[in-house]
């Protein structure tokens, strides 16, 4: 390309030519001007070759210089004072400001502006986060000089979507630096599948997502034994598993609840906000979960602080923003006999709803929570049943069979099947004691199970009683968490929770098989129970 300069002191005007692989020290000479040669000094990776990149990048450069002057402006002249203007921008940083094209937030892997680029950073001005901190250190102690930053967009896909939310650099042998975006990949669309709505036996699960986050010693610890396991049945039962980037978070099925149309629902900022301040007052959640507060005093609202983390897991494409306040724990996709697509939802999400939307609490408002807890799932109000519920998730004790069936919990069975069979591992004084919580329990709870039972009969669900054995939601033996599904020959199965106690295992396995289960499987959840969920709670299917 052509350029014309005027020399250092402005006497003479010269016309030079700069070409790929030119050798910078030639064009220097010819150029004769020190403001221009410090510039091309910072762009030169140290090779003294002219590089494509290098003169993108000093293009880009010498067209802000001439637009700097408004005298000078467009006069196919690069002026000295033109150059003086981009030098001192290049030594107090605010250059970085109008060059930096680094981009932040969902982006797709093939857009047309995502292209590989240069541009001048100043070393004290460097940004980066963990594990660079020590690397960004060192620069700011030795490098106080502009230097050329390389931003390789390369490791991203073409047909993908990122989420790109921070920039990792590292310092090449020529001096200067390359930036490689901290890029989330999305997890695959939602209603570019096929899916099935309820999570019942009737669906033919292609993936399931977990997170990817491990901690040493905690319940990331336990993950990779548990997704092999997952891989083993999926190898059976015909669907994949794949990690996700949730930062440190688990419990993926209460951030994001699937719509009828196949869509993510993400909780809404404000109704986020509206319930993390809700959870300050103490007297709202009572009156919430005063139903049950001498039976558990867990309460929700806890996934509206990880909104944003799994906002960025969705593709945008497949997100609906909602104004109601779900838990994806709390809500149950069915289907009715017909196979029309339902929801069983625990009446406390009514509660948590009406915080979100910043309603109070009359009869008209709960009308108006409850609309719009339908018209966020995709659903007609008449299709959702409200059930009282007697802990904080109605997942860990209500489970979909097939369309129109639910599993409801049966501690009578359970105390029934507990005295009746040699369990062997079970130490004698812990079988009484718990068979002794499971009676009070079943007292307990008598009327809130027969309302809620009544409520799904009144639907038109079937009722199918399971043996329960879990005298509180952080018990390590629950059967009714789970994932159901159908394989590719037509099998039914389930993927529940393992007790330590085969034969317990081989009882509700009977149970359920007398329900339509075909095949029931045993997944090593026993910590996440621990935490009050199981394997439904940390996965997300499609």
């Amino acid at each position: 390309m052509d350029y014309s300069f005027w020399n250092n002191d402005s006497s003479k005007l010269t016309k030079i030519k700069i070409n790929i692989n030119a050798k910078w020290a030639d064009i220097a000479q010819k150029a004769d001007n020190k403001m221009f040669n410090s510039i091309w000094n910072i762009v030169d990776n140290g090779d003294g070759i002219v590089q494509q990149n290098e003169m993108e990048l000093l293009n880009k450069l010498l067209e802000m210089a001439d637009n700097s002057v408004d005298k000078t402006k467009g006069n196919g002249i690069i002026e000295n004072e033109e150059l003086s203007f981009l030098n001192n921008k290049i030594y107090d940083s605010s250059l970085v400001e109008e060059l930096d094209q680094k981009i932040y937030g969902t982006v797709s892997g093939d857009a047309p502006g995502l292209k590989n680029f240069s541009y001048i950073e100043k070393g004290a001005s460097l940004n980066a986060a963990s594990p660079a901190q020590l690397r960004r250190a060192e620069m700011q102690n030795t490098n106080q000089e502009p230097v050329v930053a390389n931003v390789d967009y390369s490791s991203l896909k073409a047909n993908e979507e990122y989420y790109i939310e921070g920039y990792q650099f590292n310092k090449n042998n020529d001096g200067t630096y390359t930036f490689t975006p901290r890029a989330i990949e999305k997890m695959d669309a939602f209603s570019e599948k096929s899916y099935s709505w309820s999570e019942g036996l009737e669906r033919n699960i292609s993936c399931i997502n977990l997170t990817s986050y491990r901690n040493s010693g905690g319940l990331g610890s336990e993950l990779p034994r548990i997704i092999d396991e997952l891989r083993q049945i999926g190898q059976e039962a015909g669907f994949e598993v794949n990690e996700v980037a949730a930062g440190n978070k688990y419990w993926l099925e209460d951030y994001g609840i699937r719509r009828a149309d196949g869509k993510m629902l993400i909780l809404s900022s404000e109704a986020a906000n509206n319930v993390i301040a809700g959870r300050t007052d103490k007297d709202d959640l009572k009156n919430i979960a005063q139903s049950r507060a001498n039976i558990s005093g867990s309460t929700q609202g806890s996934a509206a602080g990880s909104k944003d983390m799994f906002s960025k897991l969705v593709r945008n494409s497949d997100a609906v923003e909602s104004k109601s306040y779900l838990e994806g724990g709390n809500v149950l996709n069915t289907c009715l006999a017909d196979g029309t697509p339902a929801a069983v939802i625990g009446s406390e999400s009514i509660g948590y709803t009406l915080m979100a939307m910043g309603l109070e609490d009359t009869p008209e408002n709960v009308e108006a929570a409850k609309n719009q807890i339908a018209e966020d799932l995709g659903l007609k109000p008449e299709n959702v049943t409200y059930i009282p519920q007697f802990d904080f998730h109605i997942d860990m004790f209500y489970r979909p069979l097939h369309n129109g069936e639910m599993a409801v919990p049966d501690y009578d069975e359970g105390i029934k099947v507990l005295k009746e069979t040699d369990i062997k591992g079970m130490d004698p004084e812990y079988k009484q004691g718990l068979i002794e919580q499971l009676e009070e329990l079943s007292s307990k709870t008598a009327s809130i199970r027969q309302d809620a039972e009544k409520a799904l009969s009144d639907k038109g669900y079937k009722i199918i009683k399971i043996p329960c054995f879990s005298d509180v939601s952080n018990s390590t033996i629950n059967f009714m968490n789970g994932i159901a599904g159908t394989t590719k020959s037509g099998e039914t199965f389930l993927i529940t929770n393992s007790s330590d106690y085969p034969e317990l295992n081989e009882a509700v396995q009977n149970y359920f098989k007398e329900a339509g289960v075909d095949k029931t499987y045993f997944l090593s959840t026993k910590m996440f129970l621990e935490y009050f969920g199981g394997i439904d709670c940390i996965t997300q299917e499609l």
